[in-house]
């Protein structure tokens, strides 16, 4: 079974851990430093925290998600497959006993998809760009 590292600041739900078993993965947490760690990244340390993670785990692939541009490094720098879970919000609005109105946010996991390669999308838009300098070129 291929091994998949949980770098998020949520557990995951026995329905994401059972999904992940259909998908052959095994779960690997983070310890308890690491986690402290990752759920307090900031702009000035998440590289080398990112870094040391990458260093230290032997995991085939990672669920991400949390800081964004700790999520977007380790993407971009790993050549591993990278997932995210996506979840489906509903918000049920309920009236109390005095009249107020309470909102709950009800969130459904709906499968765990791979982040779309970083570097082949950042290709598309360069290659974008010079498709339409081109036409400007050709317009004038």
């Amino acid at each position: 079974m291929k091994k998949i590292l949980n770098l998020s600041n949520h557990k995951l739900t026995e329905q994401q851990i059972n999904e992940l078993k259909e998908m052959d993965y095994e779960v690997v947490e983070l310890d308890s430093i690491d986690k402290k760690f990752w759920g307090q990244l900031t702009p000035w340390d998440y590289k080398p925290t990112c870094n040391d993670i990458l260093k230290r785990y032997n995991v085939d692939s990672y669920h991400l998600a949390g800081f964004p541009p700790a999520v977007t490094y380790i993407a971009l720098k790993t050549e591993k497959p990278c997932y995210y879970a996506y979840s489906q919000r509903k918000v049920e609005e309920k009236k109390d006993e005095t009249g107020k109105i309470i909102k709950v946010a009800i969130f459904e996991h709906k499968g765990f998809f791979l982040y779309d390669n970083i570097l082949e999308l950042e290709i598309e838009k360069a290659e974008d760009k010079i498709i339409n300098s081109d036409l400007i070129e050709k317009l004038y």
